[in-house]
C-alpha cells in the first residue's frame, strides 16, 4: 500500500481560491496588494541588495566564516613575517596547537567568534606596520 503524497502548500492554496467566495478573493488581493506597497515603501535601494554598512572595510567575516578577501590579507600577512597558522594563533593568544586557523584557511571551515575578532585586531594591526 503507498502512502498519499501530500498536497503542497501551493496546491493547498489552489484549493481554498477556488472554494472561496468573491468576498473573501477580494480581500486576500487587497491584503497582498497592501503587503506589496509597504515592502515597496519599507526598501531604500530598489535593487533589493543588502544595505552596506558603514564599518564594510572591517569586515572579515561572514558569521563565523572567512571572507575570501580576508584569507587573501590574512595569507599576506603570513607570507611577510615568514608565520605559519600555528604562529598566528600564538599571536592571537590561543594555543598554538589549535588547528582552527590552518582549516579556516585552507577549507574554509569555520572559526570560533573569539578567534575571529582577535583575528581581526591582529590583522588591522599587522597591516599598518606594512
Amino acid at each position: 500500500m503507498s502512502k498519499k503524497e501530500k498536497p503542497s502548500p501551493l496546491k493547498k492554496l489552489l484549493k481554498a481560491w477556488t472554494s472561496a467566495g468573491p468576498e473573501d478573493r477580494q480581500a486576500f488581493l487587497d491584503l497582498v496588494a497592501a503587503e506589496m506597497r509597504a515592502r515597496a515603501s519599507a526598501a531604500p535601494d530598489p535593487s533589493g541588495a543588502e544595505p552596506i554598512p558603514e564599518d564594510a572595510a572591517a569586515l572579515i567575516a561572514n558569521g563565523r566564516y572567512l571572507l575570501p578577501s580576508t584569507i587573501e590579507r590574512v595569507e599576506a600577512v603570513m607570507r611577510a613575517r615568514k608565520l605559519s597558522p600555528s604562529g598566528v594563533m600564538a599571536e592571537l593568544g590561543f594555543s598554538s596547537r589549535d588547528a582552527s586557523l590552518t582549516r579556516a584557511l585552507a577549507m574554509k571551515a569555520a572559526l570560533r567568534l573569539s578567534v575571529i575578532a582577535a583575528l581581526a585586531e591582529w590583522l588591522a594591526a599587522h597591516e599598518a606596520d606594512g
